[in-house]
């Protein structure tokens, strides 16, 4: 063990753990942190107050990878001294006490168990990736320390924000301890993409685009590499993708393996061990080999520079995998792998300038996430909404506003956010919230079996092709599934009567009841009760009118409609059930402009979310008047004042009004738009079906203090005697649009200086004798000294029998 660069830091470590039982490691992948830094905490805690010592690693690959290694390093079976707990795989006992788990799993325990008993120290390992759960177990650890001082807890991060979580974890004598140790790389040599062959610019529509890429990359890399040797490690976004990359290579004679995070402990102690230095080995990996997991013998990295991040999507109400470009950071931790045993080299599969705009560091999932099962743990933690949690960011308000509004629709909270009896019961089943939430409702028809297999697929994140299928398929003793069967049989019903297809399409239905859709008219198109239009993935859309969606997506180039890749048919009746709080049946009064006062109409209208199930007339004299003056509201925000029958007369009036209020005159309102106070006149004889009267409506928003023909007046007497008339500027003009008058310009002989309206010059347009224009102008004054000699000078030889004085 001390041949590993971390060694160097166990000094450090005790003397910070000795001074108040924390600290935050900064130390860069490889550097052995992961498999030494819970030994040495073992040691301090075994001198202080004996307990186990828990570690959170991000990824159940990494978990269990880690524990392995350091129950090898310890010469000790794995399940006894050292162990790990995952989502559904579990190698502990009492004698366990260095024990590895998800952030997920030390999260339940903390809600099940506040005060941790029996554990005397946790270590939160790659804290820097900052995943929501992570971010969650950080910030209930460190309250606890203010009621159990003697619980150890180390964060261990690989950026430069250790010292940001430092200040949160410490307490009031200061910031927790910084322990540095830093890890020289061997030098890399960086190869980019060029712009033909780069991923940015892949066809996204192309499945296999990522994997033809990065393929033809790890066969070049091979290639320019073979003198100097050493394994290739190639990141891809997705399990899919190794897989396809995989077999791809070993078609063509070149040892390859998968490495994700839904290997087997053998599948992954193969991958991860020792290698054959006769052989060059190929792992394509996601990024479960970015960090928390060293694979040996790599010397050259292949990076898509892409990543599977969370983030939530509207359609679905709550956090989808998408691939997006990968950080800077991500990046720079990928190619350090090919530094860690000597000289590496590492290919970028996009340029060196697009690598350049990559943002440096990727968002925390608290602020891209959907929030929905968060901030039921903090509910159930007791601070609701997050209150008073040393979170290392805050929740988003908009994102915690609606995550709240979706635990109290399903019961979970109430209105002060604070958990609910239900609430308490779905925090305890290991999925989303409203997952949990449908597993329950199901069980009222189905089979407790049926709805555990069912959610043990969808909450697994696999994109299956036939539901039904992979239900069947779902192995008895399945420990996923039998955790979520132990979990809901207390509400399981003993006389289920739904089974089969129709079992998993209701369990489907209830535990995505937004996502249940209805085929629009003879198309291949659904739209779903949340109002998501959908498309069946290759055109393979069922027969059936009703389907439950279990997985869609965004659909490439920028279409509308997202893409289903798993559905079930559901009948009718079912979907109904399964989505009763989305029944509506609702009279619906709308107002329609045409005529002197518009068109009020009413139905009866039956919905199921989004979906009108039917439509019926009602007649309006059956909608009461408040009803009525709503849907004219309403009308008149959405099409305009514009839609009414003006007059000349009102037109004028109201151009004038608006100028006003352009100009900040006080009293005068603003009547572009269906708000405001003329709205409020409006509305009650719209909603009568009579013709408003707009001008004396108008008139009476005028001041009676400032009268409109003083302050903007309909026309202007010239010198000569004529009258002119002033064309106010169209009531949806920009402010700054003047008044204008449009004379001849002998009319405005005597006019020494150009008029204002609202502090603002009238804008004169002066015409010749003939009636065409010959200058345009707000500035009378300096017309007439300066361009009205060039003006006059045309003038008199046209127009020779008019009088063109040199000083009008």
């Amino acid at each position: 063990m001390t041949d590993l660069p971390f060694a160097a830091g166990r000094a450090a470590l005790l003397d910070a753990l000795r001074a108040g039982g924390t600290a935050v490691v900064q130390a860069p992948p490889g550097t052995g942190k992961t498999t030494l830094a819970p030994q040495y905490v073992l040691d301090h805690v075994t001198e202080t107050s004996p307990g186990r010592v828990i570690v959170t690693q991000p990824r159940r690959v990494a978990a269990r990878g880690s524990a392995a290694r350091i129950a090898a390093l310890r010469g000790s079976a794995l399940g006894g001294e050292v162990g790990y707990t995952v989502r559904g795989d579990r190698k502990a006992g009492a004698d366990t006490v260095i024990e590895m788990v998800t952030p997920g799993v030390l999260l339940r325990r903390l809600l099940a168990d506040p005060d941790l008993d029996g554990v005397a120290a946790v270590v939160i390992d790659e804290i820097h990736e900052r995943h929501l759960e992570s971010d969650l177990v950080f910030a209930m650890l460190a309250q606890v320390r203010e009621l159990r001082d003697d619980l150890t807890v180390v964060a261990m991060s690989a950026t430069v924000e250790a010292s940001r979580f430092a200040t949160l974890l410490g307490g009031p004598d200061g910031p927790a301890p910084l322990v540095d140790v830093p890890s020289p790389i061997h030098p890399l040599d960086l190869r980019y993409a060029d712009s033909a062959t780069s991923m940015v610019n892949r066809d996204r529509r192309a499945h296999h685009a990522v994997a033809d890429l990065v393929e033809a990359t790890v066969r070049r890399a091979l290639d320019d590499t073979a003198t100097t040797g050493g394994d290739v490690l190639a990141f891809v976004p997705t399990i899919r993708d190794t897989e396809t990359v995989t077999a791809r290579l070993s078609t063509r004679g070149i040892p390859a393996s998968s490495l994700h995070g839904r290997l087997s402990t053998a599948e992954q102690s193969r991958i991860v061990g020792g290698h054959d230095d006769a052989q060059r080995r190929v792992i394509i990996a996601t990024d479960v080999a970015e960090s928390s997991l060293t694979v040996p013998g790599v010397r050259v990295v292949v990076d898509s520079c892409l990543a599977r991040v969370s983030r939530r999507d509207t359609t679905r109400g709550m956090s989808v995998l998408v691939t997006e470009t990968a950080s800077q950071a991500s990046c720079t931790q990928r190619a350090g792998r090919a530094g860690r045993e000597g000289p590496g080299t590492v290919y970028r599969c996009i340029t060196a300038e697009q690598f350049a705009k990559t943002p440096g560091y990727a968002p925390p999932a608290v602020t891209t996430s959907d929030l929905t099962g968060a901030l039921l743990d903090v509910a159930c933690w007791g601070s609701p909404r997050g209150a008073d949690l040393p979170l290392p960011d805050p929740f988003p308000p908009a994102a915690t506003e609606a995550a709240e509004r979706t635990l109290q629709s399903i019961g979970a909270v109430d209105a002060r956010g604070h958990v609910t009896d239900v609430g308490r019961r779905l925090a305890a089943i290991p999925t989303d919230p409203r997952i949990a939430r449908g597993g329950l409702e199901a069980c009222r028809r189905v089979d407790v079996r049926t709805v555990a297999a069912v959610l043990s697929v969808v909450d697994d994140g696999t994109r299956v092709p036939d539901l039904a299928a992979a239900v069947r398929a779902v192995r008895r003793q399945d420990p996923v599934t039998r955790r979520f069967e132990r979990l809901l049989s207390p509400t399981a019903t003993k006389t289920p009567d739904l089974a089969g297809d129709d079992a998993v399409a209701y369990t489907l239905a209830c535990a995505f009841p937004g996502l249940i859709a209805r085929r629009v008219d003879d198309s291949s198109r659904y739209l779903t009760a949340s109002g998501t239009g959908v498309v069946w993935r290759d055109g393979r859309a069922p027969s059936s009118e009703w389907i439950a969606v279990a997985d869609l997506s965004r659909s490439p180039g920028g279409a509308t409609d997202a893409v289903v890749h798993t559905a079930v048919p559901v009948p009718r009746d079912l979907a109904f059930t399964a989505a009763a709080p989305l029944l509506t049946d609702e009279v619906t009064c709308t107002w329609l402009p045409g005529g002197v006062a518009g068109k009020l109409q009413a139905r009866r209208v039956r919905r199921l979310g989004a979906i009108e199930l039917s439509s019926t007339p009602v007649p309006v004299k059956d909608i009461s008047a408040d009803d009525r003056a709503t849907a004219v509201r309403s009308g008149l925000q959405t099409h305009g004042l514009d839609v009414l029958e003006w007059s000349r007369h009102a037109r004028d009036l109201r151009r004038r009004i608006q100028y006003l209020h352009n100009h900040g005159i006080p009293g005068y309102p603003d009547v572009r738009h269906g708000d405001g106070k003329f709205v409020d006149f409006v509305v009650p004889d719209l909603a009568a079906g009579r013709r408003p009267d707009l001008v004396g409506l108008l008139r009476g928003l005028v001041p009676w203090d400032q009268p409109v023909d003083e302050l903007a007046p309909e026309s202007l007497t010239l010198p000569a005697g004529r009258t002119v008339r002033i064309t106010y500027p169209e009531s949806d003009a920009a402010a700054d649009t003047p008044a204008v008058v449009a004379t001849k310009l002998q009319d405005c002989f005597g006019l020494r200086r150009s008029p204002e309206i609202a502090g603002r010059r009238v804008q004169f347009q002066l015409l010749s004798p003939a009636g065409r224009p010959v200058a345009i102008t707000d500035d009378l004054g300096g017309f007439w000294e300066g361009a009205y000699s060039d003006v006059r000078r045309d003038l008199r030889g046209r127009y020779p029998k008019h009088s063109w004085p040199e000083s009008p």
